[in-house]
């Protein structure tokens, strides 16, 4: 990669892409962390990036908050060099921690203690509820994902773009993007690059969600069954939403998330929110909108972020009274 060992490095706080590339040239040893439960975007900026670095000679882990697993088809397709390992087997003090997707320490998970005892930290993120809580960050709210970020800090960093590096960052821009719904010209550009090196849509997509259980179609149609209608409450607008059961949370996992889709597209003009129950009183809520209200100040007020049309937070309690929160903060 380009670039000289003395080169200098930037200062606490803020970061552009050749910051974030001084100080990734500078370390010794890196961890590099997505947030808990990741999706696409937050595999697939960490995976380009450790990649990269990976075959640059720099040491590299890669792992994702815990302690819930993490989505086998996410790291059986872009970890073709074996760098993942679980949050409890993460080194506890490397020379540098980045952090890829994460907008407040909390979402480190288990892995947040790393942020005291590395040798400096460094976080890559786009949310619009970006708290700093690390030494430097490369952050900009108006990219379309993180992944786009990144991107940006491979070319500082002379890597060459391929196959493996181009499905990481296409998993992460398509699916963070809604499918291209969103990012305008930037993210449609960048897709384009990103295939024309090798990344193949239609088996990229198929294989990051991996093989679809029979019982996922009953489990849909029951939860989707359950959804309401509350007329006006979304600062005029309406709010739908469903809820998922312990039980159904566990089993499928990391597929429940995609049912806010549905209630989305329900919603029109309003806000849809999937309540998912991850653990007895531990709730995981998924929003969706417009961007009127602006649901990242609705979230980050109720402990979590994201962006204005796509946000959430995770909080304890009963299903009734944390949409008794939600009503509220989305009245505000």
């Amino acid at each position: 990669m380009t670039g000289g060992a003395h080169e200098p490095v930037p200062g606490l706080g803020p970061v552009d892409p050749a910051g974030a590339a001084a100080v990734l040239r500078r370390a010794r040893d890196v961890l590099v962390v997505g947030h808990v439960r990741p999706d696409a975007d937050a595999a697939g900026s960490a995976l380009a990036l450790a990649t990269a670095l990976h075959r640059a000679g720099t040491p590299i882990t890669v792992s994702f908050g815990g302690p819930d697993p993490v989505p086998a088809g996410l790291v059986d397709t872009l970890d073709p060099d074996g760098l993942v390992v679980a949050s409890v087997d993460a080194p506890r003090a490397p020379d540098l921690l980045v952090c890829c997707d994460i907008s407040s320490s909390r979402r480190l998970g288990d892995l947040e203690p790393v942020l005291d005892t590395c040798g400096s930290s460094l976080a890559v993120d786009h949310h619009a509820s970006f708290v700093a809580f690390t030494d430097r960050y490369l952050v900009d709210p108006g990219a379309p994902a993180t992944v786009t970020l990144v991107r940006a800090v491979l070319a500082e960093l002379g890597a060459p773009l391929d196959a493996v590096l181009a499905r990481s960052l296409f998993a992460g821009l398509y699916t963070d993007t809604g499918g291209f719904r969103r990012g305008g010209a930037e993210a449609l550009r960048m897709g384009a690059e990103l295939v024309e090196a090798g990344a193949e849509p239609a088996p990229l997509l198929r294989d990051i969600g991996g093989p679809v259980p029979f019982a996922w179609l009953a489990a849909q149609a029951t939860v989707l069954a359950g959804a309401h209608r509350e007329a006006g409450v979304a600062a005029g607008a309406d709010l739908v939403w469903a809820a998922v059961d312990v039980a159904t949370a566990t089993r499928f996992r990391d597929r429940t998330v995609a049912l806010v889709g549905p209630l989305q597209a329900a919603a029109g003009g309003g806000v849809a929110a999937l309540l998912t129950e991850t653990a007895p009183g531990e709730w995981s809520v998924s929003l969706r909108g417009n961007g009127s209200p602006d649901l990242s100040r609705v979230a980050t007020a109720l402990g979590g972020g994201g962006h204005t049309g796509a946000a959430g937070f995770e909080r304890s309690g009963t299903r009734d009274g944390l949409l008794e929160l939600l009503r509220a903060e989305l009245a505000r």
